[in-house]
């Protein structure tokens, strides 16, 4: 499963570092990618949970886009 998720807040290589890491922790993650030019976060893994995954950039300081 592959999930995006626009996040405008993001800029720079520390905020995908940033969220990288959080999001990381969130159990089935596989693979994290953030596309500072596009401001989306790639996420894949098997049995992810979107709640978690959205908490989990929360945690790193940025908002998810609606």
């Amino acid at each position: 499963m592959k999930v995006a998720y626009s996040v405008p807040g993001i800029h720079c290589a520390h905020c995908g570092s940033a969220i990288t890491a959080e999001v990381s922790k969130v159990p089935g993650v596989e693979r994290v990618d953030v596309d500072l030019d596009e401001k989306v976060v790639s996420v894949r893994g098997a049995g992810v949970s979107d709640a978690e995954v959205r908490g989990a950039i929360a945690e790193a300081g940025y908002d998810v886009a609606a």
